[in-house]
């Protein structure tokens, strides 16, 4: 897809965390002649509706008229960009990009849920694995690249093989560090800007 072809880019941060993950992505983006944007929302203790509702309304519409628009997410930020594209009946996604996405709990969201149980809407959801990997099939029309961290203290792999538009990558690294390191972000803006897609 050429850069022209995305009129925004959003990228959406996981649980407790702020923008700034995204800052070195959204710097490899700033030539190009896009709107490149964090999606701004509570980084814990978030209405999961609302926040779903929200980006909903940020995404409906028609690709071809209003303009396509190509998302980033990393951890849970994933889960609320599924939630809103199922939520759609029609929305101007073609590309998504899933950083270490909530699929699966792992060891940290484990140990938060013995602390604290269903209190974090977030982790409620994270530690029920029928809601964590709930809408995995986001559409034909979406091109979608999932790189999961292969030392992730946080979340667990899933197998995604069934799913069609979906390339799979593994990167060295943990959690916290797949959305600043370099090589994934080339691997972001080589798939975002493919031009043969």
């Amino acid at each position: 897809m050429s850069p022209d072809a995305y009129s925004r880019l959003i990228l959406i941060p996981g649980l407790l965390e702020l923008g700034h993950a995204f800052i070195p992505l959204k710097w490899s983006l700033r030539n190009r002649d896009v709107l490149v944007e964090p999606w701004r929302d509570r980084i814990v203790f978030r209405s999961l509706e609302n926040s779903v509702n929200r980006l909903a309304d940020a995404i409906a519409g028609d690709a071809k008229t209003d303009g396509a628009i190509g998302i980033v997410t990393h951890s849970f930020g994933d889960w609320v960009a599924r939630a809103a594209i199922a939520k759609c009946a029609q929305h101007r996604v073609r590309s998504l990009v899933s950083l270490a996405p909530v699929m699966r709990a792992g060891f940290l969201p484990s140990v938060l849920h013995l602390l604290t149980g269903n209190l974090i809407p977030e982790i409620e959801v994270i530690m029920n694995t029928d809601k964590a990997s709930a809408n995995l099939d986001c559409g034909h029309e979406i091109r979608r690249l999932v790189i999961w961290s292969r030392f992730d203290e946080s979340l667990r792999e899933v197998p995604l093989d069934h799913l069609h538009n979906v390339e799979v990558q593994r990167v060295y690294g943990t959690h916290l560090s797949i959305a600043w390191q370099p090589n994934v972000i080339s691997r972001v803006n080589q798939f975002l800007y493919r031009d043969d897609a």
